[in-house]
């Protein structure tokens, strides 16, 4: 029977918040792969309203169309600059939590290699235990032969 290993209830605690930030850290991945949809879609339908006031200035010219067009290009472009701000902080995010998760994994396999580590000594006890009792066993026999061959 291996020996409970006396740091068990640590080890269990560090291996269920590896895994409580290896779901967060997909979580921030997932909503940053979002952002990073919305700013692609934002580009280009900043770059389809850029086309239709290029359409626009060929031929006759509406100007009202051409301001509203202009306003939406801006007014796009201010929405782009927050989303890639936040993109930027998402990324942050990202790290960070990487880099807990690193350390935190660290910690765990710390703890693992120590529970091996003890495990290799208690068997190397065992062995050792098992290796004296083969000797007592052979020694016992010896003298017995001895006592009744003399």
């Amino acid at each position: 029977m291996n020996p409970k290993f006396s740091l068990q209830n640590v080890l269990d605690i560090r291996h269920g918040r590896v895994e409580l930030l290896e779901i967060e850290l997909g979580k921030l991945l997932a909503a940053h792969q979002k952002t990073k949809i919305l700013l692609a879609a934002l580009q280009e339908y900043q770059a389809s309203l850029l086309d239709q006031l290029g359409a626009t200035q060929s031929g006759e010219i509406d100007l009202t169309l051409m301001h509203i067009l202009r306003l939406n290009i801006l007014q796009a472009g201010k929405h782009i600059e927050s989303v890639t701000l936040e993109l930027k902080k998402q990324a942050q995010e990202v790290e960070m939590k990487r880099d807990q998760m690193v350390q935190a994994k660290q910690a765990e396999e710390t703890l693992e290699t120590l529970k091996r580590n003890r495990h290799e000594v208690y068997l190397a006890e065992q062995a050792q235990i098992e290796s004296q009792m083969q000797d007592d066993i052979y020694i016992a026999r010896a003298f017995h032969n001895q006592q009744h061959g003399a």
